[in-house]
């Protein structure tokens, strides 16, 4: 065989494509997971080698014309927590390649109302499932509903608190901007009092009576050492963890 001939099969035969196949379920209820969505992402390449799938009906899927590598495997669908296989898939030419089998593990809710301290709704209040950090947020709705989901199985501290009221601090007004779950501190907007006043602009009546926030963790304190975490398992709906908020002087 001429040396250039001998060099195009041999990179033919390390290019040759094979076929993934699997199945993806519940690691509950050990049901099918349709419209799962596979990924190989390549270890040893681009990662614009990755190749992805969707599983069927039955939680199958075969993934055809894999090229030889290796893979990272991932399988993901909403309501469930994303997982990773337990080790990279070494796939070689014209090899077979065993079945991959997945579980996911499906996410869980906890919901209930904030009201005030005269039991009346709270709305846009931030509501905040927290670990060692805080780990999923929302706010209330008109009713003072709220609902977290999307969570993994754990003990959650659930928290609530009105958005912080503007406050004036050395003749300036200042509004504090919405709070983030991976802030550190919120920012603020500030204007001095005379150019607020001059410009006919809106002061908050709670700045001018003093009102902060206050956080409360669930079942109803403000000491986070003293909250009862709520134990969720995989796929719980968790409800009627509500709060009760109040305002304070500074």
């Amino acid at each position: 065989m001429r040396p250039i001939v001998a060099a195009i099969v041999a990179l033919v035969l390390a290019q040759s494509a094979n076929t993934v196949t699997g199945v993806v379920d519940d690691a509950v209820t050990r049901q099918p997971v349709a419209d799962a969505r596979v990924l190989l992402a390549r270890v040893d390449g681009p990662l614009t080698s990755s190749i992805a799938s969707v599983a069927d009906d039955r939680g199958r899927f075969a993934i055809r014309d894999v090229p030889a590598g290796t893979y990272r495997v991932f399988a993901t669908r909403d309501g469930y927590l994303r997982r990773e296989g337990s080790a990279p898939v070494a796939i070689a030419a014209g090899q077979a390649i065993p079945a991959i089998s997945m579980s996911l593990t499906p996410t869980a809710v906890i919901s209930g109302r904030v009201v005030s301290e005269f039991g009346d709704p709270v709305p846009n209040a931030y509501v905040r499932a927290s670990m060692s950090r805080v780990i999923a947020e929302t706010k209330t709705n008109d009713l003072g509903e709220y609902r977290l989901f999307d969570l993994g199985p754990g003990a959650y501290l659930i928290s609530a608190e009105r958005y912080t009221a503007p406050y004036i601090e050395n003749e300036r007004y200042m509004t504090p901007t919405p709070p983030c779950p991976d802030c550190q501190g919120e920012g603020r907007f500030l204007a001095s009092l005379s150019q607020v006043f001059s410009s006919g602009a809106f002061i908050d009546p709670r700045a001018l009576a003093g009102e902060a926030s206050r956080m409360v963790f669930y079942p109803g304190t403000t000491d986070r050492s003293a909250a009862s975490p709520i134990e969720v398992r995989a796929g719980a709906e968790i409800s009627g963890i509500d709060l009760r908020l109040s305002a304070k002087a500074p």
